[in-house]
C-alpha cells in the first residue's frame, strides 16, 4: 500500500510510518562473529588525498566538572566577535569525534563515542569561518590524521547562508556538519540502520555541547536548513551520502 495512502488512513505522519516499517517483531539468526561478512567488520573512511591538508595541533589534555558541564550545556545563538584558535578546535574534535589510538597509542579503531556495530556511517565537515591560523573555507575532518582536508570552496559564509533562516550563524566561526553515509550501516541492519544512524548524530551533537562548554565556546545545534543546498556545496549526492545535522561554534559571548 502506498506510503501517502496508509498516512491518509491511519492518520499517521510520513514519520511515524516509517518507525512503524522498520521495528524489530522477531529476532533472525546471525552468524556468529567469526562467520560474519568481512563488510560488516572492516571500518571504512573518507578522505581527500588530493587537496591540501593542514594537520591539527595536539589536543590539549582537558579535566573538567562532568556535573558543572551537564548544568552548564545550554544552545547559545550569541557569540564574541573574537576568532576561536586551532588547539581550541583540535581539542574540540578530537574529544567530542576523534579516534582514541591518537592519544593513546593503541591500534584499535574505537572512537569518543558509541557507533552500532561500529560502523562508523558519519564524515565530518567544516565550513570555517573565523578560526586564527586556518582560511575561511570549507573542510573534511580525517579521522586517522586528526587533519583537515581543504576543500576548494569561495566565499563559504556568502554561500553557507542562502540554506539557512537563522542570521546569528554568520557570527559564529564554525559550522560542523556530519553527513551519512548510509550503507556503512545499513548493509548491517537493513532499514533499522536509519535509527541508528541518528542516534549516533545524537551521541556526537551532546558531545560537542559538553567538550564545547569546558572550553568555553559557544554552540547550537539547528534543524532548519536546506539539505541539498549544503549537499551540494559538499558535492555529495544526498542519497548515498547526505548531510543530517548542522552545529554552530563560536567564541563564547561574556
Amino acid at each position: 500500500m502506498p506510503t501517502n495512502t496508509y498516512t491518509k488512513i491511519t492518520g499517521l505522519s510520513r514519520a511515524r510510518t516509517f518507525n512503524n516499517y522498520i521495528k524489530i517483531r522477531r529476532f533472525k539468526n546471525e552468524p556468529p562473529h567469526d562467520l560474519w561478512p568481512q563488510e560488516w567488520k572492516t571500518v571504512y573512511y573518507k578522505a581527500y588525498p588530493r587537496f591540501k591538508q593542514k594537520v591539527l595541533p595536539l589536543p590539549t589534555k582537558i579535566k573538567f566538572d562532568l556535573y558543572k558541564a551537564i548544568l552548564s550545556r545550554s544552545s547559545q545563538r550569541e557569540y564574541s566577535d573574537r576568532p576561536i584558535n586551532l588547539k581550541q578546535l583540535s581539542t574540540l574534535l578530537y574529544y567530542s569525534i576523534g579516534m582514541k589510538k591518537i592519544m593513546k597509542r593503541d591500534t584499535s579503531e574505537n572512537r569518543m563515542y558509541p557507533s552500532a556495530g561500529g560502523r562508523y556511517p558519519l564524515e565530518i565537515y567544516l565550513f570555517i569561518f573565523n578560526v586564527q591560523g586556518l582560511d575561511s573555507g570549507v573542510y573534511h575532518y580525517h579521522f586517522k590524521t586528526n587533519s583537515l582536508e581543504a576543500i576548494p570552496f569561495e566565499n563559504i559564509k556568502e554561500n553557507a547562508m542562502k540554506y539557512v533562516k537563522q542570521e546569528w550563524i554568520k557570527d559564529s566561526c564554525v559550522l560542523i556538519i556530519p553527513t551519512a553515509v548510509f550503507e556503512r550501516t545499513e548493509m548491517k541492519y537493513k532499514d533499522r540502520g536509519y535509527r541508528h544512524i541518528m542516534t549516533e548524530f545524537g551521541h556526537i551533537s551532546q558531545n560537542i555541547y559538553l567538550v564545547g562548554t569546558a572550553l568555553e565556546l559557544a554552540a547550537c545545534s539547528i534543524g532548519g536548513f536546506i539539505d541539498d543546498g549544503f549537499n551540494k556545496i559538499l558535492d555529495i549526492d544526498g542519497r548515498i551520502e547526505s548531510m543530517i545535522g548542522l552545529i554552530a561554534i563560536g567564541g563564547k559571548k561574556k
